[in-house]
């Protein structure tokens, strides 16, 4: 499966935390929107898990609709039935509530127990972890129970109805559907929803110093998977960087040897001299990546674009660095730099920039 990125925050650990639960032996809720119309609060990946202690993890846009969730919460949990709950946001039918989002939401609320559907949350965590793709399936054949199946992107099929040909017909709707963001909602013969989790988009800072600390930290925190690079070990360690993915310690060259950056990928070149800026941003540009950034003044970034040219590199190539690296904020302190350049990574995550 090729697979679009999209996936926010807020719900990259839910399933993580499913199979913990399952594990542990205790009971919980998952609220997932599985219809979306007009302008809605949520989003297409949006989730929110809800332990039996009242501990949540993510979301589902806030404000009345996670309220009304959140009340309905334990009652799935207790009788242990799935619920679909209609929302609509128009401003007419609820002014009182502020609900003036305009659309329509469809909120599936499932429930967790120990030990339902393990292998299916357990793969989805996995994705999680891996960063891999995997289609999820829930089926509602009745008010009193439901059905969690999942197809991988090796096409492995986990789950089942207890029925072959409605197996058969699930899987194969989902193989027609494919990777999507938005989920599939079908009402007939019964309540089906098709939904693909998507991986985050992986993002490469090269450079670990002070700068990077904040971009790594900001990044994490709106759905990006970090990997820090850098040769010098007292800088590149996971003290520094606790809540990356992956700490690299090695040289610009070694790092693009054993580094897999594809056309999703995000890279960052914030070392901490221009020759190896020039070095990340050279080896980058022999990728598919996404987004090429560079920190650094005008005059260092036009004395690069530059040197490029020299090395063989097009206008095409210098075309796609984004340099110097942020959306103008007007920013003066690290943790404001940090932010300016995350702010122009979602503006190109989101299709605002190119």
């Amino acid at each position: 499966m090729n697979c679009a990125d999209g996936t926010p925050s807020g719900s990259q650990r839910v399933y993580r935390e499913i199979v913990r639960l399952q594990q542990t032996g205790q009971r919980a809720a998952l609220a997932t929107p599985v219809r979306i119309s007009g302008s809605a609060p949520c989003c297409n990946q949006s989730k929110l898990l809800i332990a039996e202690d009242g501990s949540i993890l993510g979301t589902v846009g806030g404000g009345l609709l996670e309220a009304e969730v959140l009340r309905q919460a334990p009652e799935v949990i207790e009788s242990d039935r799935p619920l679909l709950l209609e929302f609509d946001l128009s401003q007419n039918d609820t002014p009182d509530a502020g609900m003036i989002c305009g659309g329509a939401c469809t909120v599936l609320i499932e429930p967790i127990i120990p030990d339902r559907a393990t292998e299916v949350y357990a793969a989805a965590a996995q994705s999680e972890a891996d960063g891999t793709c995997i289609t999820l399936i829930t089926a509602l054949p009745d008010q009193d129970s439901f059905h969690k199946l999942a197809l991988l992107a090796d096409g492995t099929f986990l789950g089942s109805t207890g029925d072959a040909i409605t197996d058969r017909l699930l899987r194969e709707m989902a193989q027609r559907r494919g990777v999507h963001e938005e989920p599939c909602y079908a009402s007939e013969p019964f309540p089906i929803c098709v939904q693909s989790v998507l991986p985050l988009p992986p993002l490469f800072i090269f450079g670990a110093g002070h700068i990077a600390i904040p971009v790594a930290h900001l990044a994490e925190l709106v759905g990006f998977r970090t990997a820090i690079i850098d040769d010098r070990p007292e800088f590149a360690n996971a003290q520094r960087f606790p809540q990356a993915h992956q700490v690299l310690t090695a040289t610009v060259d070694e790092a693009f040897g054993k580094l897999v950056i594809d056309a999703g990928a995000y890279v960052v070149a914030i070392t901490r001299g221009p020759a190896l800026d020039e070095e990340v941003v050279a080896h980058a540009l022999r990728t598919p990546a996404k987004y090429i950034g560079m920190i650094g003044s005008k005059r260092k970034v036009a004395t690069i674009r530059q040197l490029l040219r020299d090395r063989g590199f097009g206008e095409a190539d210098i075309a796609r660095i984004h340099a110097p690296i942020g959306i103008d904020i007007g920013a003066e302190t690290v943790e404001e730099i940090a932010l300016s350049i995350v702010a122009e990574l979602v503006s190109v995550r989101r299709g605002r920039l190119t």
